[in-house]
């Protein structure tokens, strides 16, 4: 066979858990995809129950499924009927944080031991309890798959220019609900806050700042700029307790300090702000960046202006994330920074921890 001929190596991407086209992570993980702008990856296989079911009659799920069955790719409605890997294969897990532990059980036990040509990205926070999460790592370790996490922010280029100053570092995260649709929010991040938005930020503690339950000497919350609520949630009717906002600062006990600011309501953007002994701001680093908001206009035209805002200010670090992954199986490249699974259960336990004990200090 002459060069030419020769197939360039690339990985099949299995992705399971899409969701709403626009609306969810699955959707936008696809969408880079296939839109080849992950260098070396292929979908190849989606795994969505409702996707496959007959009653299903949304022209956005039709069209969308029809399009990318234009692609090549495979629709599964169960994770069992995913052929076992024979190539190199990155399988993203994007469903609802509490159907992931069942999902990945399923999954690798229709793997093979010591497949060292696969891994796994697991979007955060990977499950709803510190257990589920273990149970996963001991059964991939068993099996021979490596699991990393989808926060994206520990390779953000905001986040690394930020660690590079001398100063008190406030990780703030915002989202762009309105206050009407909190009380759905509420409902399908039933994890919390803390558990689910702010889990970003504290995975960047625990990976560059030390903190882990056993770290931490102490925390307080700033009432200023926190509120917790109880809301009714549409489609159970049941009160979800949350933050709405929060802000607090996490001492740990060999005296490093960092501070996390998060708010349901607050827009679409991530900020790294450092200030000095004075409190005063010596340096402000923002996700999006200036590039990555002047080609949001172009990823509105290419994918909605519909689509969920905070999809286009991080879609370079999502690009990024994926990248490094891909890379890692076709060249064995560096994977500096990606959050393994155990930066995830000491992500969950720190949330686990903190959430009662933040809700207590706004009484």
């Amino acid at each position: 066979m002459s060069d030419s001929n020769k197939q360039e190596p690339f990985v099949s991407v299995v992705l399971i858990g899409c969701g709403c086209p626009k609306r969810s992570m699955g959707w936008y993980h696809a969408m880079q995809i296939v839109d080849q702008r992950v260098l070396g990856a292929r979908l190849q296989h989606v795994v969505e129950p409702y996707y496959m079911s007959a009653t299903v009659n949304e022209p956005v799920f039709q069209e969308w499924r029809q399009q990318m069955e234009s692609r090549g790719v495979i629709f599964h409605e169960s994770v069992t009927t995913v052929p076992p890997c024979q190539e190199r294969r990155l399988t993203i897990f994007s469903a609802r944080t509490a159907d992931n532990p069942a999902l990945v059980h399923a999954y690798l036990q229709q793997q093979h031991t010591q497949q060292q040509q696969q891994i796994i990205f697991l979007e955060k926070p990977g499950a709803p309890s510190v257990a589920q999460l273990q149970d996963m790592q001991q059964e991939a370790a068993r099996v021979g798959i490596p699991i990393y996490m989808g926060f994206n922010k520990n390779v953000s280029s905001y986040v690394q220019h930020a660690r590079t100053m001398a100063g008190h570092i406030t990780f703030v995260h915002n989202n762009s609900y309105t206050p009407d649709g909190l009380p759905e929010c509420f409902e399908r991040n039933a994890e919390g806050m803390l558990s689910n938005m702010a889990i970003h930020e504290l995975a960047l503690c625990v990976t560059y700042f030390g903190v882990k339950v056993d770290s931490i000497a102490h925390v307080k919350v700033d009432k200023a700029h926190s509120s917790c609520e109880a809301l009714i949630g549409p489609a159970s009717g049941k009160p979800f307790t949350d933050f709405r906002s929060l802000q607090f600062t996490i001492e740990t006990k060999d005296g490093q300090k960092v501070s996390i600011a998060a708010d349901r309501c607050g827009g679409d953007d991530s900020v790294a702000i450092v200030t000095n002994a004075a409190g005063e701001e010596v340096a402000r680093f923002t996700m999006p960046d200036e590039a990555t908001v002047s080609n949001i206009p172009n990823l509105q035209q290419q994918y909605g202006k519909d689509t969920m805002p905070y999809f286009f200010a991080q879609d370079p670090d999502y690009l990024r994330l994926k990248q490094l992954l891909v890379n890692y199986l076709l060249d064995g490249s560096s994977l500096e920074g990606v959050a393994t699974i155990d930066v995830a259960i000491e992500s969950l336990k720190v949330a686990e921890y903190l959430t009662p004990i933040l809700q207590e200090q706004l009484k």
